[in-house]
């Protein structure tokens, strides 16, 4: 006689393996496999491993569709960034994922490419999976996605600004004090030409107009208001900062110092100057925003503001995994930028600056 197969035929799913499959092979009750599972550190270390192994064994795997039935929740979080081309924006989602995971939650990841109606369509998305709790970036968002997020009712936090906007509770930094900081220190070294190159392209980039507000207010209280043609917009390429610095000087070549309001942009218009043969910061001084990892590291070093994005990262986690418990919470947290002096940024040095901008127009 032929043996039965001991496998399913093909086609056909396996049966899932469930707790009390567990329990009875490890020989306890499914409330101990339990335990082991939401809280191994009330479980006898011989029992947890023994369940473990036989969890391994079978290959068990939590019903998580089932738990989200039976609590109501899904225990996932989203987020909408701009983009993760960005340093800083990374490391704010990376920290707010490890904070989530430690409390059991799961984090799902949207990026809106700075298009408000895309945001608007990803917010959608995430709120139909039956998301728990949801992470923006800025203050600026269309009337629709406020209106949507009150309809959901589920709690929500917005990141890398520091005021609420519209009711939407916010963690970050004040973004046009960390510039005008930045503008008064290069006042101080004794620079009096300026020029900005600000990322304000699209518009929907609430943080760098508020960078390029506070570099504009502090010129203007110092009496020397930077003109149009001093400002460059952009978007935050290499690509940019490059175009934007060459731009700049040939319609000022006086220009003694360059405030760029991300590191993106300050390290293309870094590159623009050298090709261009002109010392930094012999000739230019040019500043950043973010400290990305590769500022330190620019030749000569880069002059930025740091942003706390590990801490807005989990100070945003905390904020979500409070309200979601029914905690109190804040309406707004300042989060501490801090000024990174590095060798970018000197003095300006009169005399040799009108000969080599003329080389540089001559090439």
């Amino acid at each position: 006689m032929d043996k039965k197969p001991t496998t399913a035929p093909k086609g056909r799913q396996q049966p899932r393996v469930k707790i009390e499959d567990v329990a009875r092979k490890a020989n306890v009750s499914p409330a101990t496999v339990s335990r082991v599972l939401n809280h191994p550190e009330i479980v006898r270390p011989e029992l947890r491993d023994r369940v473990m192994r036989h969890i391994a064994d079978l290959s068990y795997t939590r019903d998580s569709a089932a738990r989200a039935l039976k609590s109501g929740r899904m225990r996932t979080i989203g987020i909408i960034v701009p983009t993760l081309a960005l340093g800083i924006f990374a490391e704010g989602v990376e920290a707010l994922q490890n904070r989530l995971s430690e409390s059991g939650y799961t984090l799902f990841i949207a990026n809106s490419q700075y298009d408000q109606r895309r945001e608007l369509q990803e917010l959608q998305s995430l709120i139909e999976r039956g998301i728990d709790g949801i992470v923006l970036v800025g203050g600026s968002h269309e009337r629709e996605l406020r209106a949507l997020i009150e309809q959901a009712a589920v709690p929500v936090i917005t990141t890398y600004v520091s005021k609420a906007v519209g009711g939407i509770p916010a963690i970050g930094i004040d973004n046009e004090s960390a510039t005008r900081e930045m503008t008064d220190y290069l006042r101080r070294l004794g620079h009096v030409h300026f020029g900005a190159i600000a990322n304000v392209v699209p518009a929907s980039n609430d943080r760098s107009r508020a960078r390029l507000d506070g570099i504009q207010r502090a010129l203007s209280e110092a009496g020397i208001p930077l003109k149009p043609t001093q400002i460059i917009k952009a978007d935050y390429s290499l690509a940019q900062g490059r175009s934007a610095l060459r731009q700049l000087l040939n319609d000022h070549p006086d220009t003694t110092a360059v405030i760029c309001t991300t590191d993106t942009l300050a390290i293309g218009a870094m590159a623009e100057a050298r090709k261009m043969g002109l010392a930094v910061p012999g000739s230019l001084s040019i500043t950043g925003f973010d400290d990305i990892e590769l500022a330190a590291q620019m030749d000569p070093p880069l002059t930025t503001i740091s942003v706390p994005a590990a801490e807005i990262g989990r100070g945003a986690a905390d904020y979500l995994i409070n309200a979601i418990s029914g905690s109190p919470v804040p309406k707004s947290v300042l989060l501490p930028y801090r000024l990174v002096m590095r060798a970018s940024t000197a003095p300006p040095r009169p005399g040799e600056r009108p000969v080599r901008r003329q080389q540089a127009r001559d090439q």
